[in-house]
């Protein structure tokens, strides 16, 4: 899909990328689902991140958000809609955030995921390795008496 546009999001896109995150994540909601608490802290810190998205034909398909920290980019909710999942999207949104934390000198781009969503072995096929792992505590699950947290981390740019 050589295709794709990656651009910034603007105030415009808000109804579309509404509409894939929650096509993109609705089978994941099972597995895992944000309590209350943790949806209103994700709100508040929206305010700081950037947020992208990838338009094929004029839709977007594809959106993700990441923020800036002092050693590295964390990258928050990548959601490829089903209809476009495993056509390389995002695997291109997630090179996008890798070259520009290399252009900002930062070393590393970092990723949170529920392992029981099966998630981990796509993003180690993507570059990244796990780092850490703890029980998660910000979200509950019908599906499993307890689900995991999982940081992974792509290193872009090595520490001088």
């Amino acid at each position: 899909m050589n295709d794709i546009l990656i651009r910034e999001a603007t105030p415009a896109d808000t109804a579309e990328v509404t509409t894939v995150f929650e096509t993109a994540f609705a089978p994941l909601r099972s597995i895992y689902r944000p309590t209350d608490a943790a949806l209103a802290c994700q709100a508040e810190r929206a305010q700081t991140r950037t947020r992208l998205v990838a338009e094929f034909d004029g839709k977007i398909v594809a959106t993700v958000e990441y923020d800036l920290h002092a050693e590295h980019v964390h990258v928050i909710g990548l959601a490829v809609h089903p209809d476009f999942q495993h056509k390389g999207i995002a695997r291109r949104l997630l090179d996008w955030i890798c070259m520009r934390a290399k252009e900002l000198g930062l070393p590393a781009v970092v990723l949170d995921t529920i392992r029981e969503t099966g998630n981990v072995p796509l993003f180690e096929k993507l570059g990244f390795r796990v780092v850490h792992e703890e029980p998660a505590t910000w979200c509950v699950s019908e599906t499993y008496r307890k689900v995991h947290d999982v940081k992974l981390e792509r290193i872009v740019v090595l520490k001088r």
